[in-house]
């Protein structure tokens, strides 16, 4: 069974412009963390995008994806920093 920043972090993990998450936000679980996603009422995440794409488009599709995770908290997404695609 997972936990549901490990879904969130599936799901970032799964978009092709998602280069890796950064540690802006991390959760703690039992023997793990979870490095770029925090759960805790409002969520939040912090990636690192491949070039390539609107910035604002990127944002929203990651909102949409985390959205489907974890119902209608509300989602802040951090762009850490850029990286050649």
């Amino acid at each position: 069974m997972t936990d549901v920043a490990e879904d969130v972090e599936a799901a970032l993990l799964a978009h092709p412009a998602v280069a890796r998450l950064d540690d802006a936000f991390t959760s703690y679980l039992p023997g793990r963390r979870v490095v770029g996603v925090r759960v805790a009422g409002r969520v939040g995440v912090a990636v690192v995008l491949r070039l390539g794409r609107p910035i604002p488009d990127v944002v929203a599709e990651l909102r949409e994806r985390v959205g489907a995770v974890t119902g209608p908290a509300p989602v802040d997404v951090v762009v850490a920093d850029l990286v050649d695609a």
